[in-house]
């Protein structure tokens, strides 16, 4: 009897023993990918792609001078701890989900899901290779089958982008089959419904496409020929409004605040931000641009709002406003002489001694209330955060400037209460690629057109984003002024049409191909406000435009050619190497215009 007993002892302990064998690597108590809905995994992509777009927009239009940068030095504007966050959520809320849901869809036929899956992973490859180089993708969307990914090639991860782009194409091109309605679908980026013909995402497809070919055309122009004819051939690029692929965001303040980051982070408590004074000083006085019968480019009503409409003359709002001299090594006007600084001549603003801008090169662009901080400034903040320029309607979803000055404190009513959205790829960049295109590798098309249409479409976005507002969300809260109140339509149009033919006239002067990308370059920077991660491309491409402000330092060190690993990856995946410096070269960055000024 005791035998029996001992062998059912026996016995019981294997199968039990067996039966919870676990793999430790999976957390029991969670809920695993593969048991997700895939409308929430969908969702959540969508939601994180503008989580992750955000802070690399930020960061290449720090570099571009399309906002301004702290720091001294160009290795310590940002450090390697910087990007941690953003990798983390690249990683394991984007691709690792992505790759989950486009098996879960693929077996399913689930064609929307998969094609959207495809996208934004085919976006989030590139952006990753474009600020970090070899990064680690083919291992990396395993999750917890390899703990210490291998970093790809640059090149190879170019070719992956283009494969899973391929692909999207052919699921938006093919019916899905009965899509889940509980939770319901949702298309965050053009509201469609699964039944919807997807020629927009099909467009936004083919324009990361391009965008990827421009990039890789100093490295393979045949190739990149070839693929762009193949594009314009197709006839399936973003090129209307309709098209524009942008990430929206409403006006809710909780459950859950869904308001533009930009918004939260200037309109709540005073200025967060500070804004790039060279932007404004090119806007304010490239081309002698009008607007609504002052100076200016008709878009810097829409782009910056004024907290006040004069400057500030105490050293303790504007700490530079009392010195006597600027930085050697900037532009500016001496003895009737107008010195250049290292960048050159920056196109579109007259060289006479005679031109007001001149002036106007350090500390703040004018006096009528325009001003923010100059390239990598290092000094402190000041209180002047209910003071300094911030953040308009375009894109951040804040005020219109219609001489209507008031501090952004408690400003969470005014303009569009933080509907903005993120220009990830609008039909002016579409252009502006294409005139780059013709210009360099002779592709199909006209390059001035090209450039005449990037100039207008910008234009055109910009005042009907801030007149209509997205998605239901009207153009201002009920107390606003109205944009047409303001600045008429028809003003508007003269003013933009004076601005192109002024824009034309500098671009047929030009001789070289390069001295006419070069305005094309500074229509296209201009145009890329609230999109650093296309501009940050632009300028290591073309080393263009010239004449970008200096930093304030002499000698602020390699320009940031690609950015520091984040640390997490760096100190904790075993296959990982810092890279020694910043002037490290993504493989398609082979221009070898100096940028480290």
């Amino acid at each position: 009897m005791m035998k029996k007993i001992r062998y059912f002892f026996v016995t019981c302990t294997v199968i039990l023993a067996s039966s919870c064998s676990l793999d430790l690597v999976q957390d029991p108590n969670a809920v695993q990918l593969n048991q997700v809905e895939t409308n929430l995994i969908l969702n959540s992509i969508q939601r994180n792609f503008g989580a992750v777009f955000n802070p690399f927009s930020t960061r290449g239009m720090q570099f571009t001078r399309l906002q301004n940068s702290g720091g001294t030095l160009y290795n310590n504007v940002f450090t390697p701890q910087t990007f941690d966050g953003v990798w983390s959520t690249t990683y394991a809320s984007i691709l690792t989900d992505a790759n989950q849901l486009i098996k879960t869809a693929d077996a399913t036929g689930l064609t929307r899901h998969a094609g959207i899956a495809r996208v934004i992973s085919a976006y989030m490859i590139v952006l990753l290779v474009d600020n970090f180089g070899d990064v680690p993708y083919t291992q990396a969307i395993l999750g917890t089958e390899s703990l210490n990914p291998a970093a790809d090639k640059a090149e190879d991860l170019y070719v992956t982008a283009l494969r899973l782009l391929d692909e999207s194409i052919v699921n938006f091109n093919t019916n899905s089959t009965v899509v889940p309605t509980n939770p319901p679908f949702t298309d965050l980026f053009y509201g469609l419904s699964p039944t919807s013909n997807f020629q927009p995402w099909r467009r936004a497809a083919n324009t990361l496409k391009l965008k990827i070919f421009l990039n890789r055309r100093l490295v393979d122009p045949a190739g990149s020929t070839t693929g762009i004819n193949a594009l314009i051939a197709g006839n399936e690029l973003i090129r209307n409004s309709a098209d524009n692929f942008v990430f929206r965001y409403g006006s809710n303040t909780v459950d859950p605040d869904n308001r533009h980051p930009r918004f939260t982070g200037n309109y709540l408590t005073g200025a967060g931000d500070y804004m790039s004074n060279y932007l404004i000083w090119q806007m304010l006085y490239g081309y002698d641009a009008q607007q609504n019968g002052a100076i200016g480019d008709p878009r810097i009503r829409f782009y910056f709002f004024r907290q006040v409409n004069a400057n500030s003359s105490n050293p303790n709002e504007i700490r530079c406003v009392t010195e006597a001299t600027l930085p050697a090594h900037y532009p500016q006007l001496s003895g009737g002489t107008v010195l250049l600084g290292r960048g050159g001549a920056p196109p579109g603003i007259s060289t006479s001694p005679s031109n007001p801008a001149w002036g106007r090169t350090y500390c703040y662009p004018s006096g009528i209330g325009y001003w923010g901080r100059d390239h990598v400034d290092p000094q402190g903040i000041p209180p002047d955060g209910l003071l300094r320029s911030s953040w308009g309607v375009y894109p951040a979803g804040g005020r219109f400037d219609a001489n209507n000055p008031v501090g952004l404190s408690g400003g969470a009513s005014l303009g569009q209460r933080g509907a903005g959205f993120q220009p990830i790829m609008m039909q002016s960049f579409t252009e502006f690629m294409l005139a780059e295109a013709a210009i360099f590798l002779g592709t199909s098309g006209t390059a001035v057109t090209y450039f005449e249409n990037g100039i207008r479409n910008s234009f055109n976005d910009v005042r009907a984003w801030a007149a209509n507002g997205t998605f239901g969300v009207g153009p201002a809260s009920p107390t606003e002024a109205t944009v047409s109140a303001f600045y008429p339509a028809a003003t508007y149009t003269t003013d933009v049409n004076n601005y192109v033919t002024a824009a034309l006239a500098a671009y047929n002067a030009q001789t070289t191909p390069r001295d006419r990308m070069n305005f094309v370059a500074r229509e296209y920077w201009i145009a890329l406000f609230g999109n650093g991660v296309e501009a940050y491309n632009l300028y290591r491409r073309t080393g263009l435009p010239s004449g970008m402000q200096p930093t304030i330092s002499a000698t602020p060190g390699s320009f940031p050619r690609l950015n520091w690993y984040p640390q997490n990856y760096a100190t904790l995946n075993s296959n990982a190497t810092q890279r020694p410096n910043l002037a490290t070269r993504v493989f398609w960055n082979t221009d070898q215009t100096n940028l480290d000024f």
